[in-house]
């Protein structure tokens, strides 16, 4: 796997959105619904905040295993290695 970049919260959120995922706001945190896929549960994150490894790592696994998305898919989107300028 690539050297995750930071992502902020909108970009997943966005993503998300793609796959079909609705989010459904919770005091606590955020939580995106799948009519076929289910849930995926995050702790609130501020749109500019970067998401956590570990949770973006949970999604890739959780994607992975049901069949969403390969995970080459995900990192290729998601999990990018930050490029020098």
């Amino acid at each position: 796997m690539k050297k995750m970049r930071p992502m902020p919260f909108a970009e997943c959120r966005s993503f998300l959105q793609r796959l079909g995922y609705v989010e459904k706001r919770h005091p606590t945190g955020r939580v995106f619904v799948h009519p076929q896929e289910g849930l995926l549960l995050f702790r609130y994150y501020g749109d500019d905040e970067a998401v956590h490894p570990r949770d973006l790592l949970s999604t890739r696994n959780f994607f992975d295993l049901r069949g969403v998305i390969a995970t080459d898919e995900f990192d290729a989107t998601l999990l990018k290695a930050d490029t020098p300028a």
